[in-house]
């Protein structure tokens, strides 16, 4: 684009352009910086490895459909909503939207900003940059560097411009998931005594003004420590009449609770019996709740070496529900020396972290013409040290991209066609 022609907005089909000189004056700087082109030469080294970690974690899936619970991990996805595949908040069921879209902004703007600032620290020209929206929605950012000079530049020189924008992704969300380990790890049980619980509605706990949240301290003053006990208490009977000992946002109190019932039915015989019912379930059911809900916490936090796919439990799902000690189900249970910001901290962490992770993988693989695509023939290219046609590499090129799409295409698609 020549000087003249420079146009600073764009609009077409809901999505407005809109360039701005200052995002390239900032490339300039930044690419002008001494460590520039340290961090170009690093972050070519990063890509490759957010590759291979893309590779493991579909090969891992692949694997596990294959396995003996393959056919319970298949049923279960079947449950879920094929746009849980998409990363756009909005469309994605599970992606929430504010936390969603900052951490996708934020993604697209540092992806597409590092692509210019090595572009210009090696010289390279960058044509415009700017920011996108949908109306008036951020959706993202754009570099336009210039193709012809990084089709004529050395190898070195665009494999590392090409490199630039999954590595910085990638790194951006270990960092992230570090801080996001060191928040939760702040996190404790709100009391040290009895059990937390989750009250149904319209039970005999919750119409004697017992909320989800509460811990039970103890019954009729003997402390209750392990849930499976109550089954077999004496106290555990119907229209018994119990006191209950209950912590709640730093308070103890006494309820007094009458003991309902609810009809069950035997499986050897078929017949209807009645069952006593307080109405209460427990989260992370151990020996004792407090230690189990602590347990939580030491989990996540320690899970890097041992359970890392641990992180790419959302939060939003339902069978990670008990597994992520910020989610929505979890939180409530536990204090914090951050205080009340420290859920929405979590979150918004996790979410910054789970979406530059995920754009890095899917643009470090070798899929034309995303990033991982043109690196790819870039290092053919090199490789072949000039005795490799256009066309040879470009067959080459798509050789790849057919075979990782077709590992792809059979990740996703396989719960539905085994």
């Amino acid at each position: 684009m020549e000087p003249g022609d420079y146009k600073r907005f764009e609009f077409q089909y809901g999505i407005i352009l809109l360039r701005t000189r200052r995002f390239q004056s900032l490339m300039d700087r930044l690419g002008a910086s001494r460590i520039s082109k340290p961090v170009g030469w690093f972050l070519l080294y990063v890509m490759p490895v957010a590759a291979a970690i893309g590779f493991y974690l579909f090969l891992s899936e692949l694997g596990i459909l294959f396995s003996p619970r393959g056919a319970a991990v298949a049923s279960y996805v079947r449950t879920l909503s094929p746009l849980a595949n998409l990363g756009i908040p909005g469309i994605n069921p599970y992606l929430p939207i504010v936390d969603g879209w900052i951490a996708l902004v934020i993604a697209m703007i540092i992806h597409e900003g590092m692509h210019g600032i090595v572009a210009r620290s090696l010289g390279l020209p960058v044509k415009a940059a700017g920011l996108l929206f949908f109306l008036v929605v951020p959706i993202g950012a754009f570099v336009d560097v210039d193709e012809n000079a990084i089709k004529t530049a050395p190898s070195s020189y665009s494999g590392r411009v090409l490199a630039a924008g999954a590595g910085i992704n990638l790194m951006v969300g270990l960092l992230c998931l570090l801080l996001l380990v060191g928040v939760v790890s702040t996190m404790r049980p709100a009391s040290q005594q009895g059990i937390g619980v989750v009250v149904a509605a319209d039970s005999p706990l919750s119409k004697a003004g017992i909320q989800t949240y509460d811990y039970i301290l103890d019954v009729n003053g003997i402390p209750l420590n392990d849930p499976s006990a109550i089954s077999t208490s004496s106290w555990y009977k119907i229209n018994n009449t119990v006191t209950l000992t209950v912590f709640r946002g730093g308070a103890t109190f006494e309820k007094n609770v009458t003991l309902s019932y609810q009809l069950l039915q035997n499986t050897s015989s078929g017949q209807t019996f009645k069952s006593p019912f307080i109405g209460v379930s427990f989260i992370n059911p151990g020996t004792q709740s407090v230690p189990s809900l602590q347990s939580a916490v030491n989990a996540y936090t320690g899970a890097a070496l041992t359970r890392p796919f641990t992180y790419v439990c959302i939060p939003t799902l339902p069978t990670c529900q008990s597994v992520v000690p910020f989610s929505d189900t979890m939180a409530p249970f536990y204090t914090s020396s951050l205080g009340a910001i420290v859920s929405p901290l979590a979150n918004l962490l996790y979410w910054i972290f789970f979406l530059n992770f995920n754009l890095a993988i899917f643009n470090a693989l070798p899929i034309y013409p995303l990033d991982g695509g043109q690196a790819f023939m870039v290092g053919v290219k090199a490789l072949g040290k000039g005795k490799l046609s256009e066309k040879t590499l470009l067959r080459i090129t798509g050789a790849a991209t057919l075979a990782v799409i077709t590992l792809i295409f059979a990740v996703l698609a396989g719960p539905w066609l085994l």
